[in-house]
């Protein structure tokens, strides 16, 4: 945190200024706060805030489940309307976005960053949980071959 107001420094691979990572952060947490209050979920948003500033210094922009390099330049331009005019497509653009993940499913403020398609995959599954799901998703690709459309 730096300065008199709140003020959160970026991490380097998001390439922003630090007052547009504030305002990313400040709204990615009264979003998912939000959220998180309607499971049962009991944190403020300040520690949503403090939980996924420290996410995104703790990645490297690098998505910890495939590798894939994250696409900062993507963060901030999604917009619904277009994802419900143009569907499936749009939303195909946005597979590297970096988005905040619960590391489990609990509504508690303990976030990763990951890419917006691991975050679809991985749903509410702990990571674990995903991992071993994704190994059976290669064996049975593997026992079916070229089976596959």
């Amino acid at each position: 945190m730096t300065g008199g107001g709140v003020s959160w420094s970026a991490p380097g691979w998001v390439g922003v200024s630090d007052g547009k990572y504030s305002e990313l952060i400040q709204r990615k947490a009264v979003a998912v706060t939000r959220r998180d209050k309607r499971r049962g979920g009991q944190y403020t948003v300040k520690q949503a805030i403090e939980a996924i500033n420290e996410a995104f210094h703790r990645c490297n922009g690098s998505d910890p489940y495939d590798g894939s390099k994250l696409d900062p330049k993507l963060l901030g331009t999604y917009n619904n309307d277009d994802a419900k005019a143009e569907g499936a497509e749009y939303k195909r653009r946005f597979s590297l976005l970096p988005t905040i993940d619960h590391i489990t499913a609990e509504p508690v403020p303990d976030f990763e960053i990951v890419s917006w398609q691991t975050n679809d995959a991985k749903g509410d599954m702990p990571p674990e949980e995903f991992i071993a799901y994704c190994r059976r998703v290669v064996q049975v690709a593997d026992q079916q071959g070229s089976n596959r459309r």
